[in-house]
């Protein structure tokens, strides 16, 4: 019963909040965005943390705090700028190794990169991606958001209801073939259905809903997959403990960890640059 209530308090605070902060968008999208990826990528240097490395937290923090930066628009060219942090970063988290001179030298820079790839390198692009629904007059974020929640969802009920083949018990014993199908389907028609609503705007075709669908669809359960993996790894049932009965932010986010960069790829390849 204390789960349960936990759960409908987090809906209830959090639904309202995060909507919110997308009407509003940048910078408060930006800011929230980012205390978001700090908090998983605290998680995740926890979970590395259970197989022996000694990730750089503090520079880990700063570096997701500057490629936030680079990707709410306030730089031109923010890919370039993103790369120079990472090359940067490359060269900071070598000369912090040399003088603290730690043990497993090679794991703990291993999973501090690993982390910042994984998570604010990932999950930033709904800055970028809000801050061009603001150019553009449309809601690709939001409606990405509800995609990704109603697939969630639907591969939840039907899977339970009616999967039986399982798809990799080994990583997540309880996803199935019929729920998964089910929550792609979902997603698709999402996206479809906003599309010919004209919640999408105008500057997007049928086609490429269907193509922001696809990847909803399909790349939000292969984010599950992986942070599930990550978990089985190390032998915890949840990321954290944040969101109390949600477990933690990753386990709330892990949706998103592959399909925004998804749409903000096919964006930037096919769309943005006509």
């Amino acid at each position: 019963m204390k789960e349960l209530k936990g759960r409908k308090l987090i809906l209830i605070l959090g639904i309202p909040f995060g909507v919110g902060c997308y009407f509003i968008g940048n910078p408060l999208f930006a800011v929230v965005t980012s205390l978001i990826m700090i908090g998983g990528l605290d998680e995740f240097y926890t979970m590395s943390e259970k197989k022996g490395s000694n990730p750089n937290r503090i520079f880990g923090f700063i570096i997701t705090i500057l490629i936030a930066v680079s990707y709410s628009g306030i730089y031109a060219h923010h890919q370039i700028t993103i790369m120079g942090l990472i090359c940067l970063s490359v060269v900071c988290v070598f000369f912090i190794e040399i003088i603290n001179q730690k043990e497993e030298t090679l794991i703990n820079i291993s999973t501090t990169f690993l982390g910042i790839l994984f998570v604010p390198c990932m999950l930033g692009t709904i800055i970028y991606l809000r801050q061009m629904d603001h150019i553009y007059d449309s809601n690709i974020v939001l409606t990405l958001f509800l995609s990704v929640w109603l697939c969630d969802i639907a591969a939840f009920f039907f899977g339970t209801k009616w999967g039986k083949k399982k798809i990799l018990p080994r990583i997540s014993p309880k996803k199935s073939w019929v729920g998964s199908i089910s929550g792609f389907i979902v997603s698709l028609l999402v996206f479809i259905l906003f599309h010919e609503l004209g919640f999408l705007g105008s500057r997007y075709t049928l086609f490429d809903a269907i193509i922001f669908g696809s990847i909803s669809g399909i790349f939000s359960q292969l984010g599950d997959f992986a942070e599930s993996l990550l978990k089985r790894d190390v032998n915890v049932k949840d990321s954290g403990n944040l969101l109390r009965a949600h477990g933690g932010i990753l386990d709330r986010f892990d949706s998103l960890l592959f399909s925004a960069p998804m749409i903000y790829i096919y964006l930037l390849i096919f769309i943005y640059n006509k």
